[in-house]
């Protein structure tokens, strides 16, 4: 069986996402891999649509297994993303293919990037670029074009940018697995228009508050599970109704615990971090008067979510993920398990966080995190659960 994986938010999932797993398929994959990040995003906020609706629409629109990607690297840099998500699908022992969406379609020029990526030439131009004061998306892409000029320009593309923070990851994980670009269409990467192909961002779907008017950009599978989540009070998530309590935190942080944050401390960056968390009166001016030229708004919201969240460097300094959870899987995503457990990794493969957290010390710490970040996660919802939802996490089966 050749066994393709995806590395996803689906926040919400629609067009576009049902669109990749079609082309996934057609490119003979038999089955579909999902890792999904959980209840906070790559953008720093909690998910708009919760992971439980999100792991059944996927499954019900043509993914077969559906794995968590944990908290740390769910809401870390693309970097981090990648790291995380690979690791994972690495971990199964029997992932064939990696799939992934791409402004260019430039397979070869991708895979080019993330040698250079993967490189110690590139470490000391990055190095030299940063010094400059520019951003870190500035200097990697500058610190590309330095190396090789001709395939710089696709780190301008978002798809195309993290799609070589996996090949990166692909390179020195996995390096038998092949790589599956599929050519985004329609609108692109955050764009808040719609499209007449009838596939849009999901950004501009987060723009909506009601299922009914997501409906023309999602297949109709999807389409019922948020109609059926909103209607039982689980759908959308409202991160304003956390805004108050973020910024409560943020004020009893000290600078050395700002320090420990990832992504927080390089360049004394922490300072200013902890004195706009003092002067601060919401959240969103809090994000203001952190941001800088060199840190944007997106890397503030991850260092927000991981200090909500109770996150610290600790956890990073641990390496890859100490588990894989399954979330969701059908008849042939159980088939996929099977097969993974004729190529055993080490690294555990359950369904239960219960279960999970006895393997390991690290496992028991990252189940406490996915706990928490799930509790917080509740008070979101129209009718927030009660805490321990997590523990009690029924495998979605299709």
């Amino acid at each position: 069986m050749k066994i393709a994986g995806i590395i996803a938010e689906y926040d919400p999932f629609h067009n576009g996402h049902a669109y990749q797993i079609k082309q996934t398929k057609a490119a003979d994959a038999e089955a579909v891999v999902a890792v999904l990040g959980g209840d906070f995003t790559q953008r720093g906020e909690p998910a708009f649509c919760p992971k439980e609706l999100r792991a059944k629409a996927a499954l019900r629109c043509g993914a077969d297994l559906i794995l968590e990607l944990p908290l740390p690297y769910a809401i870390g840099s693309a970097e981090r993303f990648a790291f995380g998500g690979v690791s994972l699908l690495a971990a199964l022992g029997c992932i064939d293919l990696l799939s992934f969406g791409s402004e260019s379609g430039d397979r070869e020029g991708i895979w080019a990037v993330s040698e250079v990526l993967s490189s110690p030439e590139y470490a000391e131009t990055l190095k030299s670029c940063l010094a400059g004061g520019i951003s870190m998306a500035a200097a990697r892409e500058e610190a590309v074009r330095r190396i090789l000029p001709e395939k710089a320009d696709l780190l301008k593309n978002p798809n195309d940018s993290l799609g070589a923070e996996y090949c990166k990851w692909v390179r020195k994980l996995t390096p038998q697995t092949e790589i599956l670009t599929i050519r985004r269409y329609g609108a692109g990467h955050g764009e808040m228009t719609a499209a007449r192909s009838g596939i849009v961002s999901a950004s501009y779907l987060r723009s909506f508050s009601e299922p009914e008017e997501m409906r023309p950009y999602m297949p109709e599978a999807a389409y019922e599970v948020l109609a059926e989540g909103c209607a039982a009070g689980k759908f959308p998530a409202d991160p304003e109704k956390l805004a108050t309590a973020v910024l409560a935190k943020l004020r009893t942080l000290s600078e050395e615990d700002f320090a420990r944050l990832p992504d927080c401390a390089a360049e004394g960056f922490y300072h200013r971090v902890y004195d706009a968390a003092r002067k601060a009166g919401t959240l969103s001016e809090f994000y203001e008067l952190a941001k800088t030229k060199r840190y944007a708004m997106s890397r503030i919201r991850r260092i927000a979510a991981a200090a909500f969240t109770g996150m610290d460097l600790s956890v990073l300094n641990l390496g890859g993920p100490p588990y894989c959870r399954v979330l969701a899987m059908n008849e042939t995503g159980a088939a996929v398990l099977k097969e993974a457990a004729q190529h055993p990794t080490g690294i555990p493969i359950l369904c239960s966080l219960a279960d999970l957290e006895k393997t390991s010390p690290e496992a028991a710490l990252f189940a406490e995190l996915e706990s928490r970040a799930e509790d917080l996660y509740q008070l979101c919802l129209p009718y927030p659960g009660p805490c321990g939802m997590e523990y009690r996490w029924q495998v979605i089966r299709e």
